[in-house]
């Protein structure tokens, strides 16, 4: 067995006496901290000593030296600091009473460090919240799957942000639940998979913006067989896309959308075209837009499709 250890876990910060546990835990098995970290934690084999652990939340410190040294007054020695938390530790003695291990004497001292937690949380709730209201707000304007994505991966990071802030202020409330073990965890395959799955959709996804000004000096025939292709894109997966057309024509133009069999999804015929959020449900395959109908002269046409 080597001499050094380390042990990963992730921790919710509402749920920091589930690391003091752990960390207690491995001291009774002859690991002893020797640092914290975020998602790992550093231990050194030492089974002459036993410790009790203790967490302390203070982002902003002052005068760091004078807070170790009112630890160290209080028989707690100062380990190493990780974003704001603080890790402490004291020797233990079974002969005295579990008081002598708490790091705060009182209730007003605990609730303290849960605010100064939970002040933190309610900033970043309402700033995942903003965005969860916008993405809603676009979901009722422009429905479409990769908005309604969005829409659910910023909704469960809301909430667990927001059941970090209930329990932080609540210190009555549990602490301990066993989903809460996992639940930090879970984040984290969330933020990753589910940022890797909307990337993907957004890559995947047709969006272009393009102008065309042309001369024709003839015009072009009604049937699509014969007429003019301007662009083609392809779908990658089924849903509303939302196309723009603006421009104008010397006389009327058919302007088409079609699929790979011909088939109309879309048509206007007109001079001016100024349309916009033109919605389109879109199956997987390639399409096309055609300019057809049109006696001939000037175009200048813009299409936006995201």
């Amino acid at each position: 067995m080597g001499e050094y250890k380390r042990k990963f876990g992730a921790y919710a910060a509402w749920n920091y006496e589930r690391e003091i546990e752990d960390l207690n835990r491995m001291s009774e098995q002859g690991w002893q901290l020797i640092k914290g970290g975020c998602f790992t934690n550093k231990f050194k084999r030492n089974t002459e000593v036993q410790y009790r652990y203790q967490l302390d939340f203070q982002p902003d410190i002052e005068v760091k030296g004078r807070y170790i040294e009112t630890f160290r007054e209080q028989g707690w020695e100062y380990i190493n600091s990780v974003n704001g938390w603080h890790y402490f530790r004291k020797l233990y003695d079974p002969e005295q009473p579990q008081e002598q291990y708490e790091i705060f004497t009182d209730r007003e001292s605990r609730k303290e460090m849960n605010s100064r937690w939970a002040g933190i949380g309610i900033v970043l709730s309402v700033i995942w919240g903003y965005g969860f209201v916008r993405q809603l707000f676009h979901l009722i304007c422009f429905p479409s799957r990769i908005v309604l994505l969005r829409l659910v991966y910023l909704g469960v990071i809301l909430a667990v942000f927001l059941r970090g802030v209930l329990v932080m202020k609540r210190p009555e409330s549990s602490k301990k639940g066993k989903a809460d073990r996992w639940l930090i965890l879970g984040l984290i395959l969330w933020l990753i998979l589910g940022f890797h799955v909307i990337t993907n959709q957004v890559d995947n996804r047709p969006a272009f913006s393009m102008r065309n000004v042309s001369e024709f000096n003839g015009a072009l025939p009604k049937d699509l067989e014969n007429s003019t292709e301007w662009l083609a894109f392809e779908v990658q997966y089924e849903d509303n896309y939302y196309l723009d057309l603006e421009g104008t024509t010397s006389a009327p133009l058919c302007i088409s959308l079609v699929d790979e069999n011909k088939n109309v999804i879309y048509s206007i015929t007109t001079t001016e075209c100024d349309e916009e959020n033109i919605r389109l449900w879109l199956k997987k395959g390639k399409y096309s837009i055609y300019f057809s109908d049109f006696a001939g002269g000037s175009i200048e046409m813009k299409a936006t499709l995201r």
